[in-house]
């Protein structure tokens, strides 16, 4: 099972981004990094100038 982000309008796919080795989650509109205190939170992608939604595949 791997975790994806598509886009709503253009139904485009891409990998869940990746940080210290592993998947990252979404938290409330961010993605987020469990592993460090520094790596923290990253903006989730765009694509058709609006954030990707999260697709459990």
């Amino acid at each position: 099972m791997s975790n994806r982000l598509i886009c709503g309008i253009c139904v485009s796919e891409k990998e869940m981004p990746t940080c210290c080795d592993r998947s990252m989650i979404v938290k409330n509109v961010y993605l987020l990094c469990c592993c460090s205190d520094e790596c923290g939170y990253n903006p989730i992608p765009e694509c058709c100038d609006q954030k990707m939604d999260y697709l459990f595949a």
